[in-house]
């Protein structure tokens, strides 16, 4: 039997890199207020700050910058200076996420930028370019993380013990964490195949050490951050969205630009992973991903495999003592049409575990 690693966001914020969507969009609203703090005006895609001619220089300091926290509830509170200064920001998938930003995971800005898509389908005919706008904007937030997540990897440096994570990438597939086919003792797999969903290359590390142990191949499912195994994906896929099956019908291929099943088909990530899938029975772990419906169609093909004999989540414990295994087995089964296959694949509460937490 082979094994599927799942590796998601949390697996990097495990590592300390400040990779969720609140750090990004708060370093990116912070450097382009301490850019209007210096030149009394910036504008792009997402935003615009400009004077009013009341205006007074509101820094006093020459190097005046705003922290991220300080950035927020400058917005918060509209900047506070209403009368001196015009704020706006134009994309709606950042002014709507703003007032729920400490609870937002990347999926839920793909769900929010498709919502987005199906308001504006419906005003297609009275405003043809409103797509192309969102689309653009997007495209510009997708850029902008590239460049924020390239600085983050670069400051990375890897100096955590690797033992625990390996030790549980390499662990057996325990007999008893299979019920649809019989093992006949626990059993190191044959091949590991890790499935990147960050941009990132936290993960590498590990990947080399695990192939001196067992067969080991990867995937960067969504690109990386230097194109090497494609350029990154940033979207929506959940193609069982019965509001999805509507674009088929309109005559606007702008409504796909963003739909992640065919930006995959612009590398061979996607065929590496059918190819693996089919290759052998298989074991899947799961560190750190939301399994959120934006890949829903990904998850899908993953999990109701017949291929797919057993679901292992690592769940993320948190500080008071409470974990998230039931939050995640929620999000795992809106990826089943099958619940009762669904409940046989995946690993019960009482034979999983947390994440292992890297430490240095």
């Amino acid at each position: 039997m082979n094994r599927l690693i799942i590796i998601g966001n949390g697996f990097d914020l495990a590592h300390g890199l400040k990779t969720s969507y609140k750090d990004f969009v708060l370093d990116y609203l912070c450097e382009y207020i301490n850019k209007f703090n210096s030149n009394l005006y910036y504008s792009d895609e997402c935003i615009n700050i400009a004077k009013k001619n009341s205006f007074r220089i509101i820094h006093s300091k020459a190097n005046f910058k705003l922290t991220p926290e300080e950035t927020l509830d400058f917005i918060s509170k509209k900047l506070n200076i209403n009368d001196a200064v015009d704020f706006k920001i134009n994309s709606s998938i950042i002014s709507k996420s703003l007032s729920k930003i400490d609870n937002l995971n990347w999926v839920d800005l793909e769900i929010e930028y498709f919502n987005e898509l199906i308001f504006t389908k419906n005003l297609y005919q009275t405003n043809p370019n409103k797509i192309k706008y969102i689309n653009n904007q997007l495209e510009f937030l997708k850029q902008k993380l590239i460049e924020y997540l390239k600085e983050q990897q670069s400051n990375f440096i890897h100096n955590f013990n690797k033992k625990p994570l390996i030790d549980s990438f390499t662990e057996s597939v325990y007999s008893k964490e299979v019920l649809t086919i019989e093992l006949k003792k626990n059993e190191r797999p044959k091949n590991l195949f890790f499935l990147n969903f960050n941009y990132t290359n936290t993960f590498e590390t590990y990947y080399d050490e695990c192939r001196k142990i067992i067969p080991s191949e990867f995937d960067y499912i969504h690109g990386d951050l230097n194109d090497g195994q494609g350029s990154p994906i940033f979207g929506f896929g959940d193609e069982l969205d019965k509001r999805y099956l509507e674009f088929e019908d309109e005559k606007n291929n702008e409504l796909f630009r963003h739909i992640k099943s065919f930006e995959y088909l612009k590398n061979k990530n996607y065929y590496r992973l059918i190819r693996f899938l089919e290759s052998d029975d298989y074991q899947v772990q799961i560190y750190g991903h939301s399994c959120g419906l934006s890949d829903r169609t990904m998850l899908n093909t993953i999990f109701e495999n017949e291929k797919c004999k057993s679901i292992k989540i690592f769940y993320h414990e948190r500080e008071d003592g409470t974990n998230d295994y039931t939050e995640k087995t929620y999000e795992i089964s809106r990826h089943f049409k099958d619940k009762g296959i669904m409940r046989k694949k995946i690993v019960p509460y009482d034979y999983s575990k947390a994440m292992p937490q890297p430490k240095k």
